[in-house]
């Protein structure tokens, strides 16, 4: 499966060995890495790339040593939907009608996903992914268009929120966003395949999340079937739980009577 990683803190921090252990990581996942970083007014500096992170040559360079960091999403790519190339590759960007702009890395598979299929012809790569991000696109300027404003955060979340509720039945939406004010995660797989650890220190708070914990920290999965902002380093909002979640079994259930030949060891 793809490996998800997402940082957010009130200071900069040194995240190198946290990054480094998160890349190892992609022995198992040799489909694709990116890795976006966003400065303090949120623009975003991106790379990305289809191959495994720990043979890239231009990955060390890019995690440093000593860097402090304050906003950061990585990702490492098993490869379930679409070929093996760079638009493939995960994070995706999009930009709603005010101009701003949208980040999101997942973890998972659309099966159920009719509302994605007029993507197919405006996407770059052939990701599921990608179609998701790009039809809520589409629900956040019509959500513009119907109050006659850009949306602010909480009018953000709540499309957001009810899109995923709307679209959790028999799909894995492991996710984050970011819209280069506050992050959004979600979670619906069962068992749980998305964990934080939190650092609380006041003035100083800091939320790491990863999708299989790798380090000695006090790792929570994170809640299930949710949608939960967050923002320099603190939860900021908990939306309410849909209920609806994935099981891994579907896609045995979805895929082997057509495909018996595929591995599905990695679920």
């Amino acid at each position: 499966m793809c490996e998800l990683f997402a940082y957010s803190s009130k200071k900069n921090h040194d995240i190198t060995k946290e990054l480094k252990g998160f890349y190892a990581r992609s022995v198992n996942q040799p489909n694709g890495w990116g890795l976006a970083e966003f400065d303090d007014v949120g623009r975003m500096c991106m790379h990305k790339y289809p191959e495994r992170a720990i043979d890239s040559k231009l990955l060390p360079r890019l995690i440093g040593e000593g860097i402090g960091r304050k906003r950061v999403l990585a990702h490492i790519r098993y490869a379930t939907v679409g070929s093996i190339n760079v638009n493939n590759c995960h994070p995706f960007v999009a930009y709603d009608s005010t101009g701003r702009e949208w980040t999101m890395i997942h973890n998972g598979t659309v099966f159920n996903g009719t509302a994605l299929l007029k993507y197919f012809n405006l996407q770059d790569g052939e990701t599921d992914s990608e179609r998701l991000l790009l039809y809520l696109m589409d629900l956040i300027d019509e959500a513009t268009r119907r109050r006659g404003h850009p949306l602010d955060r909480d009018e953000r979340f709540d499309v957001i929120e009810s899109m995923l509720a709307s679209n959790a039945d028999r799909n894995k939406l492991n996710l984050f966003l970011y819209d280069g004010e506050q992050f959004y995660v979600h979670a619906n797989n069962a068992p749980a395949q998305l964990h934080y650890t939190e650092d609380t220190t006041p003035g100083d708070e800091a939320l790491m999340f990863a999708t299989v914990p790798y380090t000695d920290a006090d790792w929570q999965p994170v809640p299930q079937t949710q949608l939960i902002a967050f923002r320099d380093g603190r939860f900021t909002r908990f939306g309410k739980n849909h209920h609806v979640a994935f099981h891994s079994d579907y896609y045995r259930i979805m895929l082997e009577p057509t495909h018996p030949e595929l591995d599905f060891s990695f679920l």
